[in-house]
């Protein structure tokens, strides 16, 4: 704690005692100690996890354009999930994708998660664990901050919140625990080698329902969040932070659901994204025609007369 300087009196007067002068300083590290603590209990309360730049003039404007740049990929993907996976005729008895073994041993693992958050929501007015969240979130910070060679100086991680103290700052070191849910990349990962070893028949039921819960854990704490004041959003923005956000896990969710229903295929689910991109395109190109047409017909009935 560096010591406090006092400036000298102008007019002469008299030097205070040194006992004065003592309690003074102490009194004045007393406050200070106070205020640190104070901030870090509200840091911890609303789970500020990272120490933001100065924002400068103009990063509101550019945030909130970066964010509408997303809108048309955020629907060009959403309408491609659906339309790759909604029809598609799964296993030997052609159901829908939606009613196969593999989706439905993953929603029972979503399902049960979703009953324990509500049932969590009930009794302690917040979903549960927080603490296992907080640590996965932190995490997920840490990482892609070592990712981009940057240093953790400090980090806390408790029931009630945490933060990370970091020499390197960017969009994808704040928003990274919203774009990857941090329980189901291990569980992939281990899926991915278990097949390689075993093939991919083994344990793939306890896989599937495992990455149900992992994934709806994720996407209930992440709602949780998102409508609470989070300092993660100050520096990208709320606008281009959801938008990435979305559409991060709307891309990871159609890979992985790609992974276990192979009677989709990439080529399939590629057909889909281009068919989608072009309608979403097309569909912009005519309400520019008809704003063009309406705007000529305001031209000629108003002001051309």
């Amino acid at each position: 704690m560096p010591k406090l300087r006092r400036a000298k009196p102008k007019t002469a007067a008299r030097k205070p005692a040194r006992k004065d002068s003592q309690q003074y300083e102490l009194a004045e590290q007393s406050k200070l100690k106070a205020s640190v603590a104070a901030r870090r209990e509200a840091e911890v309360a609303h789970e500020e996890t990272l120490v933001l730049p100065p924002k400068r003039r103009g990063d509101r404007l550019w945030n909130i354009l970066a964010g509408l740049s997303l809108v048309p990929f955020v629907w060009i993907f959403t309408a491609a999930l659906f339309v790759a996976f909604m029809n598609v005729k799964a296993g030997a008895h052609h159901v829908p994708f939606w009613r196969s073994g593999e989706f439905q041993w993953f929603a029972i693992g979503a399902g049960a998660w979703l009953a324990i958050t509500c049932a969590s929501l009930l009794v302690f007015q917040q979903p549960q664990p927080v603490r296992a969240y907080v640590f996965g979130h932190e995490m997920m910070h840490m990482l892609m901050a070592w990712t981009f060679r940057g240093k953790v100086k400090d980090f806390h991680i408790g029931s009630d919140g945490g933060y990370i103290v970091t020499d390197k700052y960017n969009f994808l070191i704040a928003l990274a625990p919203y774009l990857w849910p941090s329980f189901a990349v291990p569980v992939l990962v281990a899926w991915g080698l278990t097949t390689m070893v075993m093939g991919p028949s083994f344990l793939r039921e306890p896989f599937l329902v495992a990455l149900g819960v992992t994934w709806m854990f994720h996407l209930t704490f992440t709602l949780w969040v998102l409508r609470r004041r989070q300092s993660d959003f100050h520096g990208p923005g709320r606008l281009f932070s959801f938008a990435l956000v979305y559409l991060a896990n709307t891309i990871l969710l159609s890979g992985t659901l790609l992974v276990f229903a192979p009677y989709v295929g990439w080529r399939a689910y590629g057909r889909a994204l281009a068919a989608s991109a072009l309608g979403f395109y097309d569909g912009v190109g005519k309400a520019f025609a008809l704003c063009g047409e309406f705007i000529g017909w305001l031209w000629q009935h108003t002001l051309g007369s």
